[in-house]
């Protein structure tokens, strides 16, 4: 049974990526689509010039002129899509392959150079030709973004708590008794009565008598009067954070033939 091998060029790889989903979606062999990247020619470039590599891909029907576009194309992010399908399942394939946004090949040759012609693939034996399907849009898909409050936490200095240990004097005073000792004369007179002069000491005689007093003396002891302890203690409290986030939503607008047309808010 013969086969065909469809070639279509795309400006980006997502939407290369897109039409292979929606192929293999369809039943299509995963196998039989082979998408071409800039990676994959650049290793090769040197030696494959123009429409060189497409030939060595796809066949020596490549024109110079599609090899040059294609490049072009892929060095710019885009990407080649070949598709290998059986005789019946080309129509099929074509009409994935419209819903996407392919490049219109014709519309970038040089000035006089021949068009190519028709949309549907020429069955043969492996036949391979670059073939447009159109500038139509992918199936788009609308991604609707919500923002949400993510509320974190992080420290913040509010300051320091510093605690001094100095000095200071003070005048103070204390009652104390002191005592005094001293020698007091005191004398008496005799009785007069006469006594006998060998009894009478008539050597010369000294008494000495100390003298004391007290003076106060100032001696200082040192007592803890108080502990300071200091130490980190958390404390929690709850406090509302406020912020605004947005939500993207969309409006489905149906249009009718008689001109009336409605639109439904979706969120």
């Amino acid at each position: 049974m013969s086969s065909e091998k469809i070639v279509t060029l795309f400006d980006t790889t997502e939407h290369a990526r897109a039409a292979e989903r929606n192929l293999i979606k369809a039943g299509f062999d995963e196998d039989d689509i082979s998408i071409i990247e800039g990676h994959h020619i650049r290793e090769h470039e040197d030696e494959n010039k123009g429409a060189d590599i497409w030939k060595r891909l796809f066949g020596n029907n490549v024109e110079e002129e599609h090899g040059q576009i294609f490049s072009e194309a892929v060095r710019t992010d885009g990407a080649v899509l070949s598709l290998k399908v059986k005789e019946e399942q080309q129509a099929a394939a074509l009409a994935i392959l419209n819903r996407h946004q392919t490049v219109d090949i014709s519309s970038r040759l040089p000035a006089g150079q021949p068009q190519a012609g028709g949309i549907a693939p020429v069955a043969s034996e492996e036949i391979t030709r670059p073939w447009l399907t159109g500038d139509e849009s992918e199936d788009e898909i609308l991604q609707l973004a919500r923002e949400e409050l993510d509320v974190g936490k992080r420290l913040v200095r509010e300051g320091s708590t510093r605690i001094r240990r100095y000095v200071t004097e003070e005048d103070v005073s204390e009652n104390v008794k002191l005592r005094e000792q001293h020698a007091e004369i005191f004398r008496h007179k005799a009785d007069g009565r006469p006594v006998d002069a060998g009894d009478v000491d008539w050597s010369e005689k000294e008494v000495v008598v100390e003298e004391f007093s007290e003076k106060p003396v100032i001696n200082k002891t040192v007592h803890i009067a108080e502990e300071v302890q200091v130490k980190k203690v958390n404390t929690e409290h709850d406090e509302t954070v406020t912020g605004t986030v947005r939500e993207q939503h969309i409006d489905v607008e149906r249009r009718r033939e008689d001109g009336k047309t409605g639109i439904t808010p979706k969120k």
